[in-house]
């Protein structure tokens, strides 16, 4: 699956619902700095033009008065850096009643499933990371009241999580392919989640191979060490003290060592039952002893 490739699939889908979407793009961005009369300055940083694009279209039909030289775009290194200068009015109406730092209603609303998802879906677009095994996907909030909505958006999906600090980053993460399959098809990533199941199937398929090639191993090694010690045995002991159909039976045994039982009779004259020819082997184990 890989982060790159779910990141691009989620800036290529129509929004679920673009001012929530917006607003967990924010929370998601490396800084939110609160400027003088209520102006709001937003940096993000990523390595995909189509993912700034997709926060450009999403500032384009959510906030009223937007314009696009309001965005600057700029290159370091690998990553895009994007900043956003919002207006006084475009705060309010990105932040209803309330300081992006204590978004109330936002908390509020974040109790949807729909909500929670698309918020989840904007906040993963820009500080989202997935491993290409989907074995664990992350949300990294620089801010704790980012950490705090993704956890109440990710409890409203239902969807298992935990937390920890790297270093001025809290990083909320989900290790569970059921939550992770669950979360993507929140959020409508039907490529990534067919990519997922397929590995999921793949990894369930070798790891039965791998069952079956242990097992077949053990019996290997078992079967080894059983004719090694039957061999042993056979050249210790007295053989004149062995009947001819101890003899008969042994050397058969150590003939096919790969045959179970129940074939080997096949190969021993007159009638002879398994628990016969496991009788004559052990009894030269038993006496070479």
């Amino acid at each position: 699956m890989g982060a790159e490739y779910l990141k691009q699939e989620l800036a290529g889908l129509e929004p679920l619902d673009p001012w929530l979407e917006l607003a967990g793009s924010v929370y998601g961005g490396s800084s939110l700095v609160l400027r003088h009369g209520g102006a709001l300055s937003i940096s993000f940083a990523s390595k995909s033009p189509a993912i700034m694009r997709y926060v450009l279209s999403l500032s384009a039909r959510t906030l009223s008065k937007w314009q696009s030289g309001q965005a600057t775009l700029a290159r370091a290194g690998r990553l895009l850096s994007f900043t956003i200068e919002l207006s006084p009015s475009q705060v309010s109406q990105l932040f209803p009643g309330a300081s992006p730092l204590e978004p109330s209603i936002l908390e509020k609303r974040l109790r949807g499933k729909r909500s929670a998802s698309a918020f989840t879906k904007g906040f993963f677009l820009i500080s989202g990371y997935a491993a290409p095994d989907g074995t664990h996907l992350e949300f990294s909030c620089s801010l704790p009241v980012g950490h705090r909505l993704v956890d109440r958006s990710l409890s409203a999906l239902h969807v298992s999580h935990g937390w920890e600090r790297r270093r001025s980053a809290e990083i909320t993460y989900v290790k569970s392919r059921a939550d992770i399959i669950s979360l993507l098809a929140c959020w409508g990533a039907s490529s990534s989640l067919m990519s997922l199941e397929e590995l999921q199937l793949e990894r369930d398929i070798d790891n039965q191979i791998n069952r079956t090639v242990n097992a077949e191993l053990s019996n290997l090694q078992r079967e080894t060490l059983a004719m090694e010690t039957l061999r042993q045995a056979y050249e210790r002991i007295d053989r004149s003290q062995l009947s001819q159909r101890t003899h008969q039976v042994v050397q058969i045994r150590l003939k096919y060592p790969s045959l179970p039982l129940s074939r080997l009779v096949d190969k021993i004259p007159g009638k002879l039952s398994k628990s016969a020819i496991h009788y004559h082997i052990q009894k030269v184990i038993r006496d070479a002893h």
